[in-house]
């Protein structure tokens, strides 16, 4: 885990990819891990804490995709949800949303289960991401400036190797009735 130890956090892997974009994008956060370092990198009324079951933010993203075809959307999956539900990446890559990106961070543990490691710690997920979106589609967090990814087309997925946070991160402090009052709010305006 020592070459583990050089990577960026989860929190500023999301700081990092949220400022890639020139205004602010709807972002859909997985449960757990990815909700607790969005909001510990900046709440935002157009963030989307999801709870439920693992893996459902990119199959809320693509929805709220539709539902703005004009707006940007970033959904923000941990490398164990994902790949409980990787068929949403068929579903992205046939639906072809122009607005849609993935941030996959990639930590290779459960950090809600005692750091167990996933199933998937060694798989190349920009392999994976490449497959469904295509090469140009698919990068790594590391290499992209906000001036390259202006010019990636959507569909597409950034993945983001991060190092295992030491502990779990900051309590979310808001009911799901609250988290809908100020998502509502923002889709509104």
């Amino acid at each position: 885990m020592s070459e583990l130890s050089n990577l960026p956090s989860q929190q500023d892997a999301i700081v990092a990819a949220l400022a890639l974009y020139p205004a602010r994008p709807f972002a859909v956060s997985d449960i757990g891990s990815q909700t607790g370092w969005l909001k510990a990198a900046g709440h935002d009324p157009r963030n989307l804490y999801v709870s439920g079951p693992m893996g459902l933010a990119t199959s809320v993203a693509l929805g709220l995709a539709a539902v703005r075809p004009n707006e940007q959307v970033l959904a923000i999956a941990g490398d164990g949800a994902l790949a409980m539900n990787l068929t949403s990446l068929a579903t992205i890559a046939g639906a072809k949303p122009s607005n849609l990106s993935i941030l996959l961070v990639d930590n290779r543990v459960y950090e809600f289960t005692a750091s167990v490691p996933t199933p998937t710690k060694d798989l190349d997920w920009l392999a994976v991401g490449r497959a469904f979106f295509g090469e140009a589609q698919c990068l790594r967090l590391s290499e992209l400036t906000a001036e390259r990814w202006a010019g990636v087309e959507r569909p597409a997925m950034i993945v983001a190797d991060v190092a295992p946070a030491p502990g779990k991160p900051p309590a979310l402090g808001m009911t799901p009735a609250m988290i809908r009052a100020e998502f509502l709010g923002a889709a509104r305006r």
